[in-house]
């Protein structure tokens, strides 16, 4: 308890001197301001002569810049412009009532005084504006503590002094005029505006990538110098970061009006009261406002009123708007999903009709549960990867570099820079969007989260709606309070305006004062209801007609393409000026194709340095894609001027498809560097473009196949231009039928000639097979003739027969050797001319090996050794036979048999000893015993 007792003790003294320090200046400034003649005061530094001021016109309104126009005189006639334009400035209203100014006096005195009373926490509760410091009666100390020193006390006191019409403005000078000059002074005018309205002058094309919208604007306002001090968040919801965000040809200040009023999110400015600057509040709720004093309504009485603030002449009216809001988008990572909602926020309000139905809103998912789409925001990837390819955050930087860091937030929840609660920032390289909110009033326990549905769907229609309710009615009026600014939340005492007793939120102020006449303004407004919310009106986003120009990237210049597992690519966009990691330049890109479906298509992967064409869906700069590749002068065109009859499809690796159109020289080229493997068609030419050839041609310097399962038809005989059917084969059927007549009818000779008939059979079935290749065959057919040749070897096998026909001659030749061998037979038939066997050298030898070898010949038959000796051996017998007579020699000895007589015609006969001569003669034979076991199995060869 000592240390809470410590804690508080510094706390209060703390708030004590604040409040002194502050009131004191604001007294003092209020006293001297009031002592004046003038009602106005135009302070800057440096300022070069004095200035009174003539009149002012101010223009505030909700989500804009003010601006006040000023006119003053001076008796310097030669102000300078740099003396004045882009120079900070400040605008004070200066109360005139001294009662009501002694009055505030006390009050404050006795706030002072209170807190050092027994309890002063009792006489703060006597003030309205102090009733914030009641939270440190609450049971727990070390909160009540806690709320007591984020509590501002500035604040309260500074609207207690709002009450006599003292207000000051903190702005710069955005346009100086000299309007005359006479002989005492000269009238100048200037235009005070918020700081915030030097970022219409900025004019940007820029692409933030994983941040959300309130980060986005933080980025942009510390570009600008704004520090935790010149802005702050009100923020209820927490919003999703965006993969994409595109700042197109817009001014800054466009950029962030842009982006808040899409997600419902206003802003309004307030003096902060220690700094003495102007505040951006950006809010998205009714904690967002204002809260000022109530205001009587009184219509002002001339000089008698003295000094008295009031509102009059109020008037309220109100129309019909529409009773639901319908959205739908597409989505194409989840192609399927019904994102189609519909939202009614007031359904018992029967003053509504009719819906708003309204196409690209640009969101993922009807609802916080996903419905519709993927609630986490995660590609829906048609390839079995669950990876989310669009949201690539690879790092989570801090931005600490501002001890201020963000505005603070004040209300329900923390809101980063990106939508967390710990302020870090996806966007690995950008580091000035991340805020901490170290000036956070009050963190609620019932933050939102990630999940609340916060840019889907249904949100968007919810806001949608929001915004038509609360633009039902709209109340005007004029009052004398110089300080009512819009985001301000009043209360009027006294109206008779009907549905306000809650007060009203203020939308706008236009407001006038001079010399002579009190600061009198114009004032529109909404009635404050806080089931009712204030929404912006959206403002469309900038259209991108046509495309913009980009080039694909990759991390590390990669051979192939870089594309994600949906086929995407990201591109560096030609106006992008910032700096990003390779590869990460953008968010995954579509592909446009002019062929696509499921796993089918047409895609030429590009390449990093490829230069693309980047379309937008409904012109949104948010929703890139690419539309197409171009060629540049780094990456030359492969068809030009020396070329043009060409159609070429090469890839980098000079895989291609040429389609020469010169007339007379048509050609098709189908090729790869890979073995020089092409098909070439037409008129075939060489890389000079000379002719090398007709017809077709394919090549390859490795291995090459034909396969046709159900046949394959060979021909040289075409019906002219491409007239014939494809199995036109009946010339080649003929050859056939031909062939299988010729082979029957010597067969037939064959057979009654006891010869070996031919296999008629095989051909007749082979007919069949290939007659319009009824069964997988290979016709070859050429009306001029077939050559096979080879250096090497050529072999012919079949498994079932082999059929030579020709209906001329058949020549076998061999410049060596010619062997023809047989399993069991072999038959030689000739039908009309003879048979001849000629060795011109060497032997011929003919043998039965383990048969008979018989010869007949039906007229003669004629053996003749010309050179050398005639020897006819037989190992058991030897018969000569001829018209009845014979002479049989064998071992026995030589017999001689005739019916009629035996001549021996010789000049002598001598009769001598016994005598002998025997021949050995072997022929090649095999065991008789292996020979007979295979010929029981019918084989056809026996090895020896």
């Amino acid at each position: 308890m000592k240390y809470i007792e410590d804690n508080m003790d510094k706390g209060l003294t703390n708030l004590v001197n604040q409040l002194g320090n502050g009131l004191s200046r604001g007294l003092k400034n209020g006293l001297v301001n009031g002592a004046g003649h003038n009602r106005y005061t135009l302070n800057m530094d440096g300022l070069p002569a004095e200035i009174s001021i003539l009149q002012v016109e101010g223009n505030e309104q909700l989500n804009q810049p003010w601006h006040y126009t000023i006119t003053f005189t001076s008796s310097n006639k030669h102000l300078l412009v740099e003396s004045f334009l882009n120079q900070n400035a400040r605008l004070s209203f200066n109360s005139t009532n001294s009662n009501h100014l002694s009055d505030i006096a006390n009050k404050g005195l006795d706030a002072l005084n209170s807190l050092t009373s027994a309890n002063p926490l009792q006489a703060l509760k006597q003030s309205e504006p102090l009733k914030q410091l009641d939270k440190f009666t609450q049971s727990n100390p070390l909160d009540s503590l806690n709320s007591l020193t984020q509590f501002n006390p500035l604040n309260p006191l500074n609207s207690l002094l709002s009450q006599g019409g003292s207000r000051t403005l903190y702005g710069v000078i955005t346009q100086f005029s000299q309007l005359s000059v006479s002989n005492d002074e000269a009238r100048y005018q200037v235009v005070l505006s918020s700081q915030l309205a030097k970022l219409a002058l900025s004019h940007n094309c820029a692409i933030f990538q994983n941040q959300s919208v309130i980060s986005v604007v933080e980025e942009v306002l510390r570009g600008h110098g704004y520090t935790g001090i010149d802005y702050r968040l009100a923020l209820k919801e927490q919003y999703p970061e965006r993969e994409f965000i595109t700042q197109w040809q817009e001014s800054d200040l466009e950029f962030i009006q842009r982006l808040l009023a899409d997600v419902g999110v206003y802003f309004r400015f307030e003096t902060h009261g220690e700094h003495n600057c102007d505040v951006m509040v950006i809010s998205d709720y009714e904690q967002g406002y204002q809260q000022v004093a109530d205001i009587v309504y009184k219509q002002p009485s001339g000089t008698l009123d003295n000094g008295v603030e009031s509102v009059w002449d109020i008037t309220l009216h109100s129309q019909m708007v529409e009773s639901s809001v319908q959205v739908q988008d597409y989505n194409y990572r989840d192609a399927q999903a019904n994102l189609l909602g519909e939202v009614n926020s007031q359904q018992k309000d029967n003053t509504t009709y009719g819906t708003d139905y309204r196409y690209d809103e640009h969101y993922k998912g009807l609802n916080s549960n996903g419905n519709g789409s993927n609630a986490n925001n995660n590609d829906i990837n048609n390839y079995n990867s669950n990876n989310d390819d669009d949201i690539d955050s690879d790092t989570n930087n801090h931005d600490d570099d501002d001890d201020e860091n963000s505005g603070g937030i004040d209300t329900d929840d923390s809101q980063g820079s990106n939508g967390n609660s710990d302020g870090s920032d996806n966007n690995s390289d950008n580091t000035n969007g991340s805020n901490s909110n170290n000036n956070s009033s009050d963190i609620n326990s019932n933050q939102a989260n990630t999940g609340n549905g916060v840019e889907s769907g249904e949100w968007y229609a919810r806001i949608r709606h929001e915004r038509a309710i609360s633009r039902q009615i709209l109340i005007r009026g004029k009052s004398n309070q110089a300080n009512l600014a819009p985001g301000q939340h009043i209360r009027i005492k006294g109206s008779a305006i009907a549905g306000i007793d809650e007060g009203i939120m203020i939308l706008t102020v236009q407001g006038q004062g001079n010399r002579s006449d009190a600061y009198e303004l114009n004032f529109t407004a909404i009635p404050y209801q806080p089931l009712k919310p204030y929404r912006p009106e959206p403002i469309p986003f900038p259209t991108i007609d046509g495309t913009l120009p980009a080039r694909v990237t990759s991390p590390d210049n990669d051979t192939y393409g870089y594309i994600d597992t949906q086929g995407r690519y990201r591109v560096k966009f030609n106006f992008d000026l910032k700096e990003w990691r390779n590869g990460e330049e953008s968010l995954w890109l579509r592909l446009a194709k002019p062929y696509a479906g499921s796993t089918y298509g047409f895609h030429f992967p590009l390449i990093d340095g490829t230069e693309v064409a980047v379309a937008f869906t409904n012109g949104n700069p948010d929703r890139p894609y690419i539309a197409h590749a171009m060629h540049d002068s780094q990456h030359p065109d492969h068809v030009t001027t020396i070329n043009k009859h060409r159609n070429v499809i090469r890839t980098p690796a000079n895989n291609k498809l040429r389609m020469d159109d010169k007339r007379g020289q048509e050609h098709i080229k189908l090729a790869t560097e890979y073995g020089k493997t092409q098909l070439n068609i037409g008129h075939l030419v060489d890389q000079n473009k000379t002719q090398r050839g007709e017809g077709f041609e394919l090549r390859t310097d490795e291995w090459g196949a034909i396969a046709a399962n159900k046949g394959l038809y060979l021909t040289s005989q075409t019906e002219p231009k491409a007239q014939g059917k494809q199995l036109d084969m009946q010339a080649a059927i003929t050859q056939l039928e031909n062939a299988l007549s010729i082979a029957k009818a010597l067969q037939n000779a064959a057979t009654a000639s006891e010869a070996h008939g031919a296999d008629t059979d095989s051909q007749e079935q082979l007919k069949t097979t290939l007659t319009q290749l009824a069964q997988s065959g290979i016709l070859a057919y050429a009306q001029e003739g077939i050559a096979l040749t080879s250096p090497e070897n050529i072999q012919l096998s079949t498994s079932n027969s082999v059929s030579v026909t020709s209906e001329n001659q058949t020549d076998i030749n061999a410049l060596k050797n010619i062997t023809v061998s047989s399993g069991e037979s072999i038959g030689l038939f000739a039908h009309k001319s003879g048979m001849k066997v000629y060795a011109n050298q060497g032997d011929v030898e003919v043998q039965a090996q383990n048969a008979n070898l018989n010869m007949a010949a039906k007229q003669d038959i004629k053996i003749d050794s010309v050179d050398g000796e005639l020897t006819v051996t037989a190992n058991e017998e030897l018969t000569l036979m001829c018209g009845g007579s014979y002479i049989k020699i064998s071992s026995a000895g030589i017999e001689l048999g005739t019916a009629d007589n035996v001549y021996i015609k010789s000049n002598a006969m001598q009769k001598m000893g016994p005598a002998q001569r025997n021949i050995q003669r072997e022929l090649p034979s095999i065991c008789n015993g292996v020979q007979q076991d295979e010929a029981n199995k019918h084989a056809i060869i026996v090895e020896r």
